[in-house]
């Protein structure tokens, strides 16, 4: 049986990898690749906030137009076993999942900035984050011989096909912004300019 088969991620939802801070009562996830200081800005943000995540989230929909973030860390936990995850999923969703606020690509630089960015380019950098997380990639790939591929590659494609409609609908239904910032900025300004981008996304929608 291929390796694929036995490790197929959980059939609801998508883990990330991506960082999260708890804003106003929401989630707000920070995505970039490994250098882009995801884990920096948690870090330099949980001393105004809550850490929702530091490396990983699961996000899953709540409703038509609501989605539900957890921490994803669990992922990495050698006595979790793949086929524990959706109960571990189920727990933490029901110790408190939180509504996700909004998404920002982060980018390092001297002066703070925050740009909105369009609907597309997030699903881009949303897809980027699910596809940086191995088992996710290597499903993706769908790479699968002996008895029972067909059946692996057949459900592999679903999978492809949900994520990539999943990501479309964040995009679509959550705002999402380029963020400039260096770490010796003060958190509380960094904190000040997102609450004020979301507020008008708020206000717009």
């Amino acid at each position: 049986m291929s390796t694929v088969s036995c490790l197929l991620p959980p059939e609801t939802g998508l883990f990330l990898h991506a960082s999260s801070v708890v804003v106003d009562g929401g989630a707000v996830l920070f995505l970039g690749h490994s250098t882009a200081g995801k884990s920096t800005l948690a870090r330099l943000l949980g001393t105004k906030c809550p850490v929702l995540a530091d490396d990983a989230v699961h996000v899953t929909r709540c409703g038509r137009s609501e989605w539900r973030v957890v921490d994803g860390s669990f992922r990495y936990e050698n006595d979790c076993r793949p086929e524990e995850w959706p109960r571990e999923l189920s727990r933490r969703a029901g110790a408190g999942a939180v509504r996700l606020k909004a998404c920002c690509r982060l980018h390092k630089a001297p002066e703070l900035r925050v740009e909105p960015m369009e609907p597309i380019e997030l699903a881009r950098h949303l897809l980027d984050a699910v596809m940086e997380m191995d088992l996710q990639r290597k499903a993706g790939r769908g790479q699968g011989a002996g008895e029972g591929a067909g059946a692996v590659q057949a459900t592999v494609l679903q999978m492809r096909k949900r994520w990539f409609g999943e990501v479309a609908e964040i995009a679509r239904q959550v705002p999402g912004w380029h963020l400039w910032f260096d770490k010796q900025t003060e958190a509380g300004r960094i904190l000040h300019r997102m609450e004020e981008a979301i507020r008008g996304a708020e206000i717009q929608n």
